[in-house]
């Protein structure tokens, strides 16, 4: 029996011979963005599910989907990563046969298993929490749940075919029969592929038609419209995956284009997953941050150094003008703390203090705090 380590999976197009000392791989590739991206997606829920919890003392729907998506992403990720170190990251030609294993064959269905729920589970959670934000607007919330309810049909045919593709049948073992006749619906994943581009596009183009009648402050505005703007990486993700899934169609180069194409399907998830934890992590930032003594702490150091050093420059420049001028007389830059208890005060510290010379003294970064907060007391929808 001849020895398979020995013999591509499939010649080289080039005519070259195979490389399976050192060949090009995407091992490092599949580690480095699978794990920046689990990190930044799974700090996104932490933030999501303390505040959301927080706010309203229990979890909703989209919360528990998010968290379900997250999980099967990354069990997809980690089986993808495992058949990388084993040399599945490579171009065809530079896999020897030898590869494709039992253990190599049911990883290839079990990651088929994951990729669906993963998908169906993150873009639904997206879809929930619409319906939790718009629930008095009838149109989107009846749009939402078709949405929900076709995504699961689509993705879970998607699931029942690979089952009934994928596992051996009568009892038969996990050989390359089985993995040949898994690779055959490729028509369908064409569908999926096309499918998940349409169902991207509508995910975040829904709220469009919802923002500009929102009656809250520009500023609000612009950073709902930059959030959903970001949705639109995961849209190019989808796209580029149907890019591969089309190359993977026409045939030539499985193992290269099969494990870029789940590349695009790691920024599809975990970018989903980012981008519907938006509204909880800026939540998140006005209630635990920016009302937080630490930051009103930093916020004040900052501004008090600015005062210092805009002050340092006026006197630097005072000797410019004549000292009988009425521009000195009348538009000195104080500085903040009196050189004595009858001395001028600075300009917030005057607004905070009374007018007797012999008043208590504010001290400047008191003063900042306090009006920070009632800046942010005053702030509508707080």
């Amino acid at each position: 029996m001849a020895d398979l380590s020995t013999f591509p999976i499939a010649p080289n197009p080039n005519g070259l011979p195979p490389n399976f000392i050192d060949p090009p791989s995407r091992e490092s590739t599949v580690l480095v963005l699978g794990l920046t991206l689990i990190c930044v997606s799974t700090l996104c829920i932490m933030m999501r599910l303390f505040t959301n919890y927080k706010h309203m003392g229990k979890l909703c729907l989209d919360d528990y989907l998010c968290v379900f998506g997250e999980m099967a992403g990354i069990g997809f990720w980690a089986i993808i990563y495992n058949l990388a170190r084993g040399g599945a990251a490579t171009h065809t030609w530079d896999a020897p046969a030898s590869l494709v294993t039992k253990s190599f064959i049911k990883q290839q269905f079990a990651q088929q298993m994951l990729t669906a729920p993963a998908q169906w589970a993150t873009k639904a959670a997206v879809l929930a929490l619409y319906i939790r934000i718009f629930n008095t607007v009838r149109w989107m919330r009846r749009t939402c749940y078709i949405l929900i309810i076709v995504m699961l049909l689509v993705y879970g045919i998607n699931i029942i075919l690979a089952a009934v593709y994928c596992l051996p049948r009568n009892g038969a073992p996990w050989d390359n029969t089985a993995f040949t006749r898994c690779a055959e619906p490729v028509v369908l994943q064409l569908f999926i592929g096309s499918f998940s581009v349409l169902a991207d596009l509508i995910l975040f183009a829904l709220p469009f038609a919802i923002i500009p009648n929102l009656h809250v402050a520009r500023t609000k505005k612009i950073g709902l419209t930059c959030v959903f703007v970001v949705g639109l990486l995961t849209v190019t993700a989808s796209i580029t995956g149907l890019g591969y899934r089309i190359k993977l169609y026409l045939g030539g180069d499985p193992l290269w284009n099969g494990i870029t194409l789940t590349l695009t399907t790691f920024a599809e998830v975990f970018g989903t997953v980012i981008v519907s934890c938006a509204p909880a992590i800026y939540a998140f930032w006005l209630k635990f941050i920016q009302e937080g003594e630490l930051y009103s702490q930093l916020l004040s150091k900052m501004s008090l150094s600015r005062t210092r050093v805009k002050t340092d420059d006026s006197s630097t420049q005072g000797g410019q003008y004549d000292s009988s001028s009425d521009i000195k007389e009348d538009h000195h830059d104080w500085p903040d703390k009196p050189t004595n208890s009858y001395g001028r005060l600075g300009l917030l510290t005057r607004v905070y203090s009374t007018s007797s010379p012999s008043s208590t003294f504010v001290p400047m970064k008191n003063v900042i705090a306090k009006s920070t907060r009632i800046d942010q007391s005053s702030t509508p929808g707080k």
